[in-house]
């Protein structure tokens, strides 16, 4: 019998559904339980955060900064409990405005890169890299490199053959 994995994804106010598509496609199959914590305020997902064992981050609405204290506080909580944390792409920030990244290596988009830079300058950014595994934290650039960090912990929770096997089906 297989064990099944939580996973919360921290929606923030006003995201599109769109860019919700990669964590779907990879979390949303047989061996997770997949579930949506929207942030703002009131923040209702703390109790979805609270038992997840992976805590994937999606990105903010454009133009938005920060997901504010409260959820800031929710993901630094998250990491001391070793609750798994991901972020692909502009979610990085999220990570970064959490006080997360500091001192840590991180991934993200070019496009993204320099604004991480400006704003968080104690995030280590790894250019070049698709994804950095820096256990309990994970980042990535979007697109195929999202999807291959997604697939990693795939394996680091259910194995090679189960990754292989979402990886199949996208």
């Amino acid at each position: 019998m297989t064990t099944m994995t939580n996973v919360a994804v921290l929606v923030p106010p006003s995201n599109g559904r769109a860019r919700l598509s990669t964590y779907r496609a990879v979390f949303g199959g047989p061996v997770f339980d997949l579930s949506f914590a929207a942030g703002g305020l009131p923040f209702a997902g703390q109790d979805l955060l609270a038992r997840a064992d992976i805590l994937a981050v999606a990105p903010l609405a454009r133009g938005a900064r920060d997901n504010g204290a409260e959820v800031a506080e929710a993901l630094r909580d998250a990491a001391r409990r070793n609750c798994r944390i991901l972020a692909v792409g502009e979610a990085v920030l999220t990570l970064a405005a959490a006080g997360l990244l500091d001192g840590r290596a991180a991934s993200t988009c070019p496009a993204h890169a320099d604004e991480l830079r400006r704003r968080f300058p104690r995030v280590r950014i790894a250019p070049g890299v698709r994804y950095v595994d820096d256990d309990p934290i994970f980042t990535a650039a979007d697109g195929p490199a999202g999807l291959d960090l997604c697939l990693h912990l795939v394996r680091k929770y259910h194995g090679a053959a189960a990754a292989a096997a979402i990886a199949r089906t996208l």
